[in-house]
C-alpha cells in the first residue's frame, strides 16, 4: 500500500509540473482518485518511470490501455557522455537498449475495478489460486467428517 501511494504521488507530481493549476482546482491530490490517463505525464519523463510500460486491464469496459514510457526498452540509469557542441563540450545522456528480461521486468500490469487499481502479479495470482485450492480441500475434508 505504501508503494502504491508513493507511485500515485510521483505520477501526480509529474502532472502538476505540466498543469500546476490542477491542484487548486481539485483535479489531483490526496482525496482525489488517480486516473490512468495521468500516466502519460510520468512516462514522458527522464525518471525511472519513463522506462516503464504499463498495461491497464479495465474490468468495467473490457478494454486494455497500454502506456509506454519515453525510454522503455532502454537501460536505466543512462550513461553520461561528453559531446562536442560548437566550440565547447556538452554533457548528454546516452540510453542503451536493454534485454528482453529487463523489458519484461519494467512492464507493469494493472487491473482496474471502478475506484481501484490492482497490480496483476504472476506470483500473487499463483499464491491466490493455491490458497483457493487449499481452502476448497479443507472444506471437502470437513464435509467428509
Amino acid at each position: 500500500m505504501k508503494l502504491a501511494l508513493q507511485l500515485k504521488r510521483a505520477i501526480e507530481a509529474a502532472v502538476m509540473l505540466v498543469h500546476p493549476d490542477w491542484a487548486s482546482s481539485g483535479m489531483v491530490g490526496e482525496e482525489v482518485q488517480a486516473f490512468s490517463d495521468f500516466l502519460v505525464y510520468a512516462l514522458d519523463s527522464d525518471s525511472v518511470l519513463g522506462h516503464w510500460s504499463i498495461a491497464v486491464f479495465d474490468e468495467a469496459s473490457g478494454f486494455v490501455d497500454v502506456y509506454r514510457g519515453r525510454h522503455y526498452g532502454k537501460i536505466y540509469p543512462p550513461t553520461k557522455v561528453m559531446t562536442r557542441h560548437g566550440r565547447g563540450r556538452k554533457e548528454q545522456l546516452q540510453y542503451k537498449d536493454c534485454d528482453v528480461e529487463t523489458k519484461r521486468a519494467n512492464t507493469l500490469t494493472l487491473r482496474y475495478i471502478p475506484g481501484h487499481y490492482q497490480p496483476l502479479l504472476p506470483e500473487l495470482t499463483k499464491m491466490s489460486n493455491e490458497r483457493r485450492k487449499a481452502s476448497k480441500a479443507e472444506r471437502c475434508m470437513i464435509e467428509r467428517r
